[in-house]
């Protein structure tokens, strides 16, 4: 039952970002990855309502690991870090490193603060 709750929050949680990434795409004019940095950022969010909600077991193999672990990514936001810098733009991928890391652990912090809050 675990594998299975896994692969399914996984499966979902990689078609949202394809999904939401070819949308964000269409968009993006810019030669910074706001696509990433909006799904990561995101992800850290529901990441931490998800923990302040408490949720474990199966239903957070389905959400947490499973939807927000294949929701976000590192491997493209390593990418695109590295990207930047060959493309030498350090400025922006410098900028891209800690807006990513800072805001993601703030958001991750505001959403379990919620998730706190609405379980009482």
């Amino acid at each position: 039952m675990s594998v299975l709750m896994l692969v399914l929050g996984g499966s979902c949680g990689a078609v949202a970002r394809h999904s939401l990434g070819v949308l964000m795409l269409r968009r993006e004019k810019h030669a910074f990855p706001f696509g990433t940095l909006f799904i990561n950022l995101l992800g850290s969010l529901l990441l931490g309502v998800l923990s302040g909600l408490g949720f474990g077991g199966n239903w957070y193999l389905l959400l947490g690991d499973g939807f927000c672990g294949a929701f976000t990514t590192f491997s493209t936001f390593s990418l695109e870090t590295v990207q930047l810098l060959r493309g030498h733009a350090r400025r922006k991928a410098v900028l891209y490193l800690a807006v990513s890391l800072v805001f993601g652990v703030l958001l991750f912090a505001a959403g379990d603060q919620a998730g706190r809050l609405l379980r009482r």
